[in-house]
């Protein structure tokens, strides 16, 4: 069946089925993708059960998610791992490698399905009259296996609909899964810039945001005088100067050294550099506010002066530095440090100045 094909009410089942499998709402793991994968398969052929399987072909390892009981997704796994050759569609699917949507009912009678071992020792139980499932390779020797379990028949009709997702389940699974792992890495990315105290915005050449850290979002509201829209476009002074560095990079002769952008504040300043490739804007911002730190790690368990020492020294200042800029003697900066080091649970002064610098992050 073609989908012009299709009744009104199954045509906007479909288009509301596409549109759920491609959102991406907010970020989620992905087994968390799974779950609302098998929500939207249920709104889209109603069902008793439906499960979701993965199997490394190779190894034979599957995972499985379905729609209600734990009791079932056991049985599920058991049927997968011991009566395989019982379930006509399963099997199937694993001699051909056809992954087109069948039913059980395409193989065996009511009579004949009601005969074997896995209606007696599996579906009896949960009044299942038939299955419809298809298999789909997502990526070479990994294989995704979805099934609805019915206590009717399922319809040729339900079977159209059933073929007519899988290509877009197929291209939301390897979606999901680029999502899941690139948002990973922007995690962990993220935890080692706030250890610096930087900020990271990607943006295309519109300005556009693609990615942007929370310690960016903090930035550009202090320092550019905006709070709106700062998720989905950089400001317009940000944006002009990254547009000027970026042409300046890709002219014919050999460009300019880069400088970079420096914004003051009220004693404290934030540089912008950029770096960027094949039309991808990436800047990163860092801050020096010695006054914002110590008056964070104030309410760390730090004294006051203890807080203006290692704010000073997180900016990568000397004792004598310290020393000088705080009218105090270098013995008492390095007995402030001896303090700060034990509060803090770190053995240097390294460590100290990125303890410092997590917590500011976290403000």
């Amino acid at each position: 069946m073609k989908i012009d094909q299709l009744s009104p009410s199954d045509h906007l089942r479909l288009l509301d089925f596409v549109r759920d499998c491609y959102a991406i709402r907010e970020f989620q793991s992905f087994e968390n993708f799974r779950g609302r994968l098998i929500s939207a398969l249920s709104r889209l052929i109603p069902a008793l059960h439906i499960t979701y399987n993965e199997v490394c072909i190779t190894t034979f390892e599957s995972s499985n998610t379905e729609s209600t009981s734990e009791n079932f997704t056991r049985n599920v796994s058991k049927l997968l791992g011991q009566q395989m050759a019982d379930h006509p569609s399963l099997a199937y699917y694993m001699r051909t490698g056809d992954g087109q949507t069948t039913k059980i009912s395409d193989f065996l009678g009511k009579f004949q399905f009601y005969d074997t071992r896995l209606y007696a020792e599996f579906y009896r139980d949960d009044r299942i009259e038939d299955d419809l499932c298809f298999g789909i390779f997502v990526k070479p020797a990994h294989s995704v296996g979805i099934v609805w379990h019915g206590d009717r028949l399922f319809t040729d009709q339900e079977r159209s609909l059933a073929n007519l997702a899988r290509p877009h389940i197929v291209q939301a699974w390897r979606n999901a899964r680029l999502f899941s792992e690139s948002f990973g890495q922007l995690q962990f990315l993220e935890r080692g810039l706030e250890g610096e105290s930087l900020g990271l915005i990607a943006c295309d050449a519109e300005g556009r945001v693609r990615c942007i850290t929370a310690l960016a979002r903090m930035y550009l509201a202090e320092y550019f005088g905006t709070s709106k829209k700062l998720d989905s476009q950089i400001p317009e002074p940000l944006l002009s100067w990254a547009r000027c560095q970026y042409a300046q990079l890709n002219q014919g002769d050999l460009p300019a050294a880069q400088l970079p952008m420096v914004v003051q504040r009220e004693g404290s300043h934030l540089t912008v550099r950029l770096l960027s490739s094949d039309g991808a804007i990436l800047l990163l911002l860092k801050e020096k506010n010695p006054a914002r730190l110590a008056a964070t790690l104030e309410k760390h368990c730090l004294s006051r002066r203890e807080s203006d020492v290692l704010a000073w020294a997180s900016q990568g200042r000397t004792n004598y530095e310290i020393a000088a800029i705080l009218s105090i003697s270098l013995p008492t900066v390095k007995k402030h440090m001896e303090h700060i080091l034990r509060k803090l649970g770190v053995e240097t002064r390294t460590a100290a100045a990125a303890a410092a610098l997590q917590f500011l992050s976290k403000t």
